[in-house]
C-alpha cells in the first residue's frame, strides 16, 4: 500500500505540474482500479465511482489543452 500511496502522490503532481498528461494516467490509473474491482466481483459501487472519477480525470486532460 506504500508503493500505491507514492504513485499516487506522483500523479497528483504530475496532474498539478503538467494537467494534460497527469490526467490521463490518473484516468488510466482509476480505470485500472475499476477493473480490478469488477474482475474481483465485489465492490461494484466502488468500481462505478473510480469509472466516474477516471472520466472526470480524462475531461480535464481533454480540458487543459483548450486552457494553455
Amino acid at each position: 500500500m506504500m508503493i500505491i500511496g507514492v504513485i499516487e502522490i506522483f500523479a497528483g503532481i504530475l496532474v498539478l505540474l503538467r494537467p494534460a498528461i497527469g490526467g490521463l494516467v490518473v484516468a488510466g490509473w482509476l480505470t485500472l482500479i475499476a477493473v480490478a474491482l469488477l474482475a474481483g466481483a465485489q465492490f461494484f459501487d466502488l468500481a462505478v465511482r473510480d469509472l466516474v472519477m477516471a472520466v472526470g480525470a480524462f475531461s480535464l486532460a481533454r480540458l487543459s489543452k483548450f486552457i494553455s
